[in-house]
């Protein structure tokens, strides 16, 4: 009977060898790095997968305003001087009280993010969001049909252009916020059976509404200051 002698082990398979045995030296065998071996990065954790493709969507988002600011920008450069104002004075108070309930959507949003411990807290916090961004919605619209209504002065079919440029700046905000009713909702139906949201989910949530917020300021300042 003949015995094969085993050939010398690779770097890799010493290591191996030695994890198994538990003999593996604290930061690594050296003789692998020596061979440009290098040691495996840990995976990235849930939450930092979520929280960059949070930031990537953000992002996006971002250029999608940007490019709905510039539009306007350009639109009231052009028109300067027949310029009448994309706010009639009965949508102030209007305007006013959607401000306020997108504030309190953003709050009890950041504050649910940060009573993550406590989960009926913050999953009552969490529908507090839903509720009022609900109602944003609604106050919104209130908005909307009576410009499209009214906004034909001279019956050719047109809309006027304060007006069409007030809708474009709204229902693109409003479409949003109605993105975030969708995902609030999704996370509250999840968070049924004695279970509060997750705590990636309650971060993005208010990474969301925050990002909301600074937009619909932006909203204002274009519409009030042009």
């Amino acid at each position: 009977m003949s015995y094969s002698t085993p050939g010398p082990l690779s770097p890799i398979d010493r290591c191996a060898r030695l994890e198994v045995s538990g003999d593996l030296p604290e930061g690594g065998y050296a003789g692998a790095g020596a061979r440009g071996v290098a040691p495996a990065e840990a995976p990235a954790s849930e939450s930092e997968v979520l929280g960059f493709g949070m930031k990537l969507f953000l992002a996006s988002l971002t250029m999608i305003f940007g490019a709905t600011f510039a539009a306007y920008g350009i639109i009231w450069w052009r028109s300067r001087d027949e310029w009448q104002g994309a706010v009639d004075s009965g949508e102030v108070m209007r305007l006013a009280a959607a401000t306020v309930l997108l504030v309190i959507a953003d709050v009890a949003a950041a504050r649910a993010f940060r009573q993550e411990g406590d989960q009926p807290r913050a999953f009552r916090l969490t529908r507090l969001t839903l509720i009022t961004a609900s109602i944003y919605v609604v106050v919104q619209s209130f908005s909307w049909f009576p410009l499209i209504a009214q906004g034909d002065p001279d019956g050719d079919g047109t809309l006027r252009m304060e007006g069409f440029l007030f809708l474009m700046l709204t229902v693109a905000h409003a479409a949003h916020v109605l993105g975030g009713v969708v995902a609030n909702s999704i996370v509250l139906a999840r968070s049924t059976g004695g279970r509060g949201p997750q705590s990636g989910s309650l971060q993005m949530l208010y990474q969301y509404w925050r990002f909301l917020t600074v937009m619909w300021v932006a909203v204002l300042a274009l519409l009030f200051g042009m």
